[in-house]
C-alpha cells in the first residue's frame, strides 16, 4: 500500500504548487504559510481524533521532529518564494536533485559510496536537468545549463529539495517514537512546530492575513482537508517503506506539475521539460535502488 499512499501524496502535491502560485500574488510566502498551515493543524487534529486520539511519545520524538521542522522552515520558504517568481513546471522536476544531495551526503558523513546504480543515477539527474531547457543548445552546448541557472527562483528552489532529502531520516525515526505507532502525529508536531516558529512575522501581520483568508476560506478549508490526507499517505508510507523508495516515487509529482502548468497557467516550453523530469525521475528511481 505505500505505493499508492507515495502516489496519492505525490498527486496532491502537484495541486499545492497550483494553490501556492496563485497565492503568491496575493500575500508574502511566510504570511501564506502560516495562513495554509493553520487549516491544515485544524484538519489534522479532527482526523488524529479520529483515529484515536494523540499517541504517547518520548523525548527523542521531539527532538528528532524539532530538527525536521527547522530544516523545513527554511525548504518551505525558499520553494514558495521560488514558486512565486518562476514557472513551477520549470521548478518541479529540480526537486528531482534530493536523492542526489542524499547520496552525496551519505558519501561524506557515513562513508555510503553510490555503487553503479547510484552513479547512473545522478548523472540521469543531471542529463534530465540539461534536458528542461534542451532548445537553447542551437545557441551553444552549455547554453540549456546557462539558461537554467538564470532564473533566480531555481537557485532559491534549490534549497527546498537539499533540505528535504534530510527531513525524512528524522520523520521517519519520530514515526517509531509514539505509541501505537501513529504516522500522522509526527507530521502534526512538525507542521506545528513550523507554524509556531514563523508566528512572530504573522502576529506583526495578522491584518494581511485576517483579509486573506477571508477572501479565501473555502479554498483553504479544502486545502487544509487534503494537506492531512496528504500527510497521513506520506507518513504511512515512510513506516512502511525505505524512505528511499518512497521519496523515489514522491518524484512524480514533477510530472504532474509540469502538465498543470501548461493547462491552468498556460506554461510554455512543456514538452521539453517532461522530457527532462522524466530522465530525472529515472535517475531518482536508480539512486532509491541503489538504497
Amino acid at each position: 500500500m505505500w505505493f499508492f499512499y507515495s502516489l496519492f501524496f505525490a498527486i496532491w502535491g502537484s495541486f499545492v504548487a497550483i494553490i501556492v502560485k496563485r497565492f503568491s500574488t496575493k500575500i508574502e510566502p511566510k504570511l501564506l504559510l502560516f495562513s495554509l498551515n493553520i487549516f491544515v493543524i485544524i484538519s489534522m487534529f479532527f482526523l488524529l481524533m479520529i483515529m484515536g486520539g494523540f499517541p504517547n511519545t518520548t523525548i527523542s520524538f521531539f527532538r528528532y521532529m524539532l530538527i525536521s521542522a527547522i530544516l523545513d522552515v527554511f525548504a518551505f520558504l525558499s520553494f514558495f518564494a521560488a514558486v512565486k517568481i518562476s514557472p513551477i513546471s520549470l521548478l518541479a522536476p529540480l526537486g528531482s536533485f534530493g536523492p542526489v544531495f542524499t547520496a552525496i551526503i551519505a558519501s561524506f558523513t557515513i562513508g555510503e559510496i553510490p555503487n553503479s546504480f547510484g552513479l547512473l543515477g545522478i548523472l540521469l539527474t543531471v542529463v534530465g536537468a540539461y534536458f528542461l531547457h534542451i532548445g537553447d543548445i542551437k545557441q551553444g552546448i552549455l547554453k540549456p545549463f546557462e539558461s537554467l541557472i538564470k532564473f533566480k527562483g531555481a537557485r532559491i528552489y534549490m534549497i527546498a529539495p537539499l533540505l528535504w532529502s534530510i527531513t525524512p531520516i528524522f520523520q521517519k525515526k519520530a514515526i517509531f517514537e509514539t505509541n501505537p505507532t501513529t504516522p500522522l502525529f509526527a507530521s502534526f508536531a512538525g507542521i506545528v512546530f513550523i507554524t509556531l516558529f514563523i508566528s512572530p512575522f504573522a502576529v506583526r501581520s495578522i491584518g494581511k492575513i485576517r483579509s486573506f483568508v477571508k477572501g479565501d476560506f473555502k479554498i483553504l478549508f479544502i486545502f487544509g482537508i487534503f494537506e492531512a490526507l496528504s500527510q497521513l499517505a506520506a507518513y504511512t508510507a515512510f513506516s512502511q517503506a525505505q524512505v528511499g523508495y518512497v521519496t523515489a516515487i514522491l518524484r512524480m509529482s514533477s510530472l504532474f506539475t509540469i502538465i498543470l502548468g501548461g493547462k491552468l497557467l498556460k506554461e510554455t516550453r512543456i514538452r521539453e521539460r517532461l522530457v527532462g523530469a522524466s530522465i530525472m525521475i529515472s535517475g531518482a528511481l536508480l539512486l532509491a535502488l541503489k538504497a
